[in-house]
């Protein structure tokens, strides 16, 4: 290669560099700050800069953490990229992060993919008022700052209290959204594609909602509440995403356990039940709970069951039931290398210690129904044997001779 040539190839490499590929250059795209309608639509906005024609553009959302991606074909007015999406056909998890992208097709050329931009979805039909403390942050529209202060004291108790059930990593931020009522709150978890009961946490999201109206008893639902929900998120930061497959009842007890007012109602519940034979099996909260009134049932002895594990092997008897169910141990089993015993074994202790239930009692009274279509079954034949034999053994009555009478 002679030096000519060596100087003309120079010359095009730095023509390249000065001059990328075309594609790389053609299109600049700017968002928007997004408007949206909390449960209703979302409009994605963007001016778009290019040198060449622009045949289609494409819009993609989805919420950070979520498999489903929606997509759909994009407005193009002039310089300016328009997109609406419909919230009430196809919901957004509320509290989180949106990304959204668009994809550029020209009339010639290869498709030309945007960055990806954000933004924060969270029900914007309210006027929020935030006050943060250390790892928690509250937002609230109604009430005075001192009860907004209630909800962090609360949250900080949970964490002192959380921190004797479990061992827990450094603690990462929560967010608590704090609804007037429970219809509202229910509003946004259904318009967020969720329902729940009185509160909800997204563990991944690090966010909690409750509803906490004023009254008498809005105090002590804040210490009940709050607690309860914390629970949840801080299970999901000690395990990570294998927190959806531990048990049920192991979760929802937890949680239970860790409120600073307890349900007073549970021990009612759990005195009917244990009177009129009701309660379930606890094997059978492994999976998911009831969904008719026996819900309230399957809360309070989780609760119980879970404070009575607590009082009988403390924080690493817990711990290493989490532990041991996080690796994938069974529902049945996962106890017996940690505690000792099964599943249901634990779960007749707990019966016999915890409720006061006569287990022999108990299973005499299931036995009885039983015993006594068994004891029917034996008698008649038993009767009836005793019965012939009593015959075969009475003497022989002495036959009647007729005589004529004497004279």
């Amino acid at each position: 290669m002679n030096r000519w040539t060596l100087l003309f190839l120079c010359l095009l490499g730095i023509v390249g560099l000065a001059h990328p590929v075309w594609g790389a250059q053609s299109f600049q795209i700017i968002p928007e700050p997004v408007d949206y309608t909390f449960g209703g639509q979302i409009k994605l906005q963007a001016q778009i800069y290019s040198d060449i024609l622009i045949n289609e553009v494409q819009a993609f959302l989805r919420s950070v953490g979520d498999t489903k991606t929606y997509s759909g074909i994009a407005v193009l007015q002039g310089d300016l990229i328009l997109f609406q999406h419909d919230l009430t056909i196809e919901p957004l998890r509320a509290f989180s992060d949106v990304e959204y992208w668009f994809r550029i097709i020209p009339e010639s050329g290869d498709p030309y993919l945007s960055d990806t931009y954000t933004f924060y979805y969270e029900d914007n039909r309210f006027a929020w008022d935030v006050i943060s403390s250390g790892q928690f942050t509250v937002h609230w529209y109604e009430g005075d700052i001192d009860f907004a202060q209630s909800v962090l004291n609360a949250a900080e108790i949970g964490l002192e209290n959380a921190g004797k059930l479990l061992v827990l990593p450094p603690v990462r931020p929560v967010d608590f959204y704090v609804y007037a009522s429970g219809l509202e709150m229910q509003s946004t978890l259904r318009l967020g594609g969720l329902r729940w009961i009185a509160g909800h946490a997204d563990p991944d999201l690090g966010v909690s909602v409750v509803s906490l109206p004023s009254g008498p008893d809005q105090l002590s639902e804040t210490y009940r509440q709050v607690p309860h929900e914390l629970m949840h998120l801080l299970q999901y930061q000690a395990v990570g995403p294998v927190y959806y497959s531990l048990p049920v009842w192991l979760k929802e007890g937890l949680a239970s356990a860790n409120e600073s007012r307890s349900n007073s109602d549970y021990f009612v519940i759990l005195t009917n039940a244990v009177e009129q034979d009701a309660l379930i099996p606890i094997a059978s909260l492994c999976q998911t709970f009831p969904q008719d009134n026996t819900v309230y049932l399957a809360y309070a002895q989780s609760d119980s069951f879970v404070r009575y594990l607590y009082q009988r092997s403390g924080q690493v008897g817990l711990q290493g039931l989490v532990d041991s169910y996080a690796k994938g141990g069974g529902c049945e089993e996962a106890s017996t290398s940690v505690l000792g015993l099964s599943l249901t074994e634990l779960e007749q202790e707990w019966r016999h210690n915890a409720l006061n239930e006569n287990v022999i009692e108990t299973a005499l009274q299931t036995l009885l129904p039983w015993a006594a279509l068994l004891l029917m079954v034996l008698i008649v034949p038993l009767v009836l044997v005793l019965t012939n034999m009593r015959k075969s053994h009475q003497p022989a009555p002495v036959p009647q001779t007729d005589q004529a009478p004497s004279r």
